[in-house]
């Protein structure tokens, strides 16, 4: 489920976190109609434990308290697969399309469903991607 850094060298806890959603979400993009079984079901291929492994140890070495290094992995993988799942819920053509919202009723959601057009993009799952990481990250200083 993780993709091997390039150099074999050691590399620290975010770019083991986003070679390993990026892993996933290829995987996902790949095999739509078996995803949701993988989703949906405790993870415990020798495969997934390696994932976490890899990035547990990349957490413990950057000195991430034991607690954030604990439950990070678990927000990662809730996010991917929630995102995921709701990406790769069309199958193999893809997201559904943003459904377009009512002004009068739901102004909020009219007023930002333009920002979604790029719903299912790498570029939308690298920002999604960041929002995840920095909350880790400000997790773990406020911890320390």
């Amino acid at each position: 489920m993780v993709a091997p850094a390039p150099d074999g060298a050691p590399h620290d806890w975010e770019e083991v976190a986003r070679r390993t959603a990026h892993s996933c979400r290829d995987m996902a993009y790949r095999h739509p109609r078996v995803f949701p079984l993988l989703a949906t079901r405790a993870q415990t291929s020798p495969v997934a434990i390696s994932a976490l492994e890899s990035l547990v140890v990349a957490m413990r070495a950057a000195g991430l308290p034991e607690r954030v290094a604990a439950d990070a992995p678990m927000v990662l993988f809730g996010f991917l697969n929630g995102h995921l799942l709701a990406c790769t819920g069309g199958g193999p053509d893809g997201p559904a399309p943003v459904p377009e919202f009512d002004s009068g009723t739901h102004p909020g959601m009219a007023a930002l469903a333009p920002r979604w057009a790029d719903f299912g993009s790498v570029a939308e799952f690298d920002r999604m991607l960041d929002i995840v990481l920095d909350g880790i990250r400000g997790q773990a200083a406020r911890s320390s």
